[in-house]
């Protein structure tokens, strides 16, 4: 009887474990949906990623997107090993795993491209928050983020609203000389750190032993989470890092009390996630201060030119206000362009010029290059008895072009006047001009700037029947 007894609570535990399986994996099943893709150029597979997809994604909804990065020995699945899958699938997070072309990338600049792509990729297929997209790592993977951001500052392709490093192997140099020598940072970057130091730089979140050769500039506006374990010797890259950037990176946040031993066992992953979900991307700050690894965008400032590509382009400016801008710092390169400046409201700017020691260039682009009916630039020297220089322009692939001599200027004032045009800029004045500014006086229809400055032809500073009068007249 008693042996009866227990076969029968024996058979529905067997039953109710069998139960609890099929629910645990229905449950997977349903909350994650898990895919695989390949990044493929020319016919040629560059990378493997795989993303999960929320249970509750929305196409109509914008979607931010968390990046984990592996650490070394890792894979495109190692991370779904953590909790942050399930944290990106409760918060309607879409989540990308990159492959990174090797399970010890070091992050050297071909696994940031192949990173890129992957977002853009997800970004074309899904509906992302460009402005939500967050990364995380472990160890190697630890820095991904960091490096990523400074590298990657151009508001017109995928750049980094917040990241997190757990154990990050931030100063790639510090950490091959701790190791005496690292054999996976010497096959993507070239050589050992003494041989090739430029790509351990660039490839780094911070350089310590040297500011001047260091990114970490580029981390101003990077919410960074910072993180290591208990006994991690290494514990000191992101204490120092921290101390470095304080006063100058307003949201930072490192671990005082640390659990774990390495890699991503010191997170918790609840506490990152709802710390980075705080942050959107800042991608028109006022002050630019950075290093360049190479000609590339930052913000509203571009470089074109490398003088030395061993060494870091400078550029130190700020926009003090409406088309008013100080250059502080520019070095290593000899063409600077100022983004999205020339339009059909803006008639003057002035540029803040500090001594640069060579013949460079000042580039403006904006969408009204082509309505400028004369403009001209002038050095002004500020000085008793020296004149004020006039600055040959040139205007070519929708760029005005400034050529500024070796010589100091105070500052350089652009004058610009345009060609008056219709309204709906197309070249005609006519009805349809009228009927947008009619609809512009009764609030049903929308005139960006150039299309104000347009349809005010009296130039009174008001949009009103007046300006109808007077479009009426050209028409007839």
């Amino acid at each position: 009887m008693y042996k009866a007894f227990f076969f029968i609570l024996f058979y529905h535990y067997i039953i109710i474990m069998k139960l609890k399986a099929i629910l645990l994996l229905l449950s997977f099943t349903v909350c994650q949906e898990i895919y695989t893709e390949y990044l493929i150029s020319d016919n040629d597979t560059l990378d493997i990623f795989s993303y999960q997809i929320p249970v509750n994604y929305n196409e109509s909804n914008m979607h931010p997107l968390l990046v984990t990065f592996h650490q070394w020995g890792g894979n495109q699945n190692s991370n779904y090993s953590t909790s942050f899958d399930e944290e990106a699938n409760d918060r309607n997070w879409i989540m990308l795993s990159p492959y990174g072309g090797s399970s010890n990338n070091y992050n050297h600049q071909e696994m940031q491209s192949m990173v890129e792509q992957e977002i853009e990729w997800l970004t074309e297929n899904y509906n992302i928050n460009n402005n939500k997209i967050y990364m995380v790592g472990g160890s190697m993977g630890g820095a991904a983020g960091a490096i990523y951001a400074n590298n990657h500052l151009d508001p017109t392709r995928p750049m980094i609203a917040a990241t997190a490093s757990a154990s990050g192997i931030l100063d790639c140099e510090r950490r091959a000389i701790e190791m005496d020598g690292n054999n996976s940072m010497i096959e993507w970057f070239g050589g050992n750190w003494d041989e090739v130091p430029f790509e351990y730089h660039r490839n780094s979140a911070v350089y310590f032993a040297d500011s001047t050769q260091s990114m970490h500039y580029n981390l101003q506006y990077l919410p960074l989470y910072l993180d290591f374990g208990t006994s991690e010797p290494h514990r000191t890259h992101a204490e120092d890092l921290y101390n470095v950037l304080r006063n100058y990176n307003d949201n930072m946040w490192i671990d005082t009390e640390p659990t774990g031993s390495h890699g991503y066992s010191v997170f918790d992953e609840n506490h990152v996630c709802e710390w980075l979900s705080q942050f959107e991307l800042e991608n028109n700050p006022d002050i630019i201060n950075v290093n360049l690894d190479e000609p590339s965008r930052a913000y509203w400032l571009e470089a074109r030119g490398q003088f030395n590509d061993s060494e870091f382009i400078r550029v130190n400016a700020l926009r003090n206000g409406y088309n008013d801008f100080d250059i502080y710092e520019f070095s290593n390169s000899d063409s600077i362009i100022f983004h999205n400046t020339i339009n059909i409201s803006n008639t003057e700017l002035l540029i803040n010029h500090e001594f640069i020691n060579n013949e460079y260039y000042i580039g403006l682009s904006g969408n009204d290059i082509s309505f400028i009916d004369e403009i001209n630039a002038t050095g002004i020297s500020g000085s008793i008895g020296i004149n004020d220089v006039p600055l040959n322009i040139n205007i070519q692939n929708q760029l005005v072009w400034i050529s500024v001599p070796n010589f100091e200027f105070e500052n350089i004032e652009i004058i610009i006047s345009y060609f008056s045009t219709d309204v709906n800029q197309d070249g005609v004045w006519d009805v349809l001009d009228i009927v947008l500014v009619v609809g512009y006086i009764m609030d049903t229809t929308i005139l960006n700037e150039s299309q104000q400055a347009s349809a005010d032809l009296n130039e009174d500073g008001n949009i009103n029947v007046l300006d109808i009068v007077e479009i009426l007249n050209i028409i007839f």
